[in-house]
């Protein structure tokens, strides 16, 4: 089964709500440029209120690996997506994709294809989902980048291992809109080939 992921979490009560709705991982951006950023102590202290009810995940833009692992550590995270190569534990590697697919990395860490937009961090725009079409790496490739209701059904027909959204499910940037999330969920589980 595809996994979730709801990224831009900034609170607990989002984040629950995720929980309740059976999403597999929620997303913490610790880049500061962002409207969906959090600090470490707040993304720890929601994060030790959801005990291990999710997978979470830490989203870093400039930081080096070693910036990267004390932050994950002090959080308590269990994944850090990065735009860049990085010796990181459990690290999820960015690949942004404009008019053609970015050279994809062998191995079998995580994956996750964005829109390439002009800053660092998710566009809220879609790009090309087309061009992932018979991309070997997709069983470990989350797919994001203005992936909502209208889309994700075709995202789902190349059988990614995962979908990865913020602002399509957002109220306001940084606060998560119920309805719409559990919208979101339905129309991902009860998708059938």
């Amino acid at each position: 089964m595809v996994k979730i992921k709801f990224c831009g979490m900034t609170d607990l009560d989002d984040c629950k709500m995720a929980v309740d709705l059976a999403v597999d991982f929620v997303g913490f951006v610790f880049y500061e440029k962002s409207r969906r950023a959090v600090t470490p102590g707040r993304a720890r202290r929601v994060i030790e209120r959801l005990g291990r009810a999710v997978l979470t995940v830490g989203v870093f833009v400039e930081e080096d690996d070693r910036e990267i692992e004390g932050v994950a550590g002090f959080c308590g995270l269990d994944f850090v997506q990065v735009y860049r190569e990085s010796a990181c534990a459990n690290a999820i590697r960015v690949l942004r994709v404009s008019g053609r697919l970015p050279d994809v990395p062998g191995g079998d860490g995580l994956l996750l294809f964005d829109s390439s937009s002009e800053g660092m961090g998710g566009s809220g725009r879609p790009f090309d989902h087309s061009l992932l079409k018979g991309c070997e790496a997709l069983d470990r490739a989350f797919v994001a980048g203005g992936v909502d209701e209208r889309n994700v059904g075709e995202i789902l027909l190349m059988k990614p291992f995962g979908i990865d959204l913020a602002s399509s499910i957002e109220a306001i940037p940084g606060r998560k809109d119920y309805r719409k999330m559990e919208r979101f969920v339905k129309k991902v589980r009860g998708f059938r080939i």
